[in-house]
């Protein structure tokens, strides 16, 4: 039990915001997939704003 808090006590302590803005991405990423996949183009369109706004924040970050 105390193994399993300390991991999740390192898993917290390593992310940063990047790190959670990158993991975001990947989700929008996934997003912008499914509804390719799916041929919902306004949510497409929906989801690229959104991955537009996460990579001006992760480079904001960056600089």
């Amino acid at each position: 039990m105390q193994e399993n808090a300390n991991s999740n006590i390192e898993d917290l302590v390593g992310l940063t915001p990047v790190k959670v803005l990158s993991q975001n991405m990947n989700k929008v990423a996934q997003g912008i997939e499914s509804a390719a996949d799916a041929g919902e183009k306004h949510q497409v369109l929906q989801l690229v704003d959104s991955a537009e706004s996460l990579l001006d924040a992760i480079s904001k970050l960056n600089s």
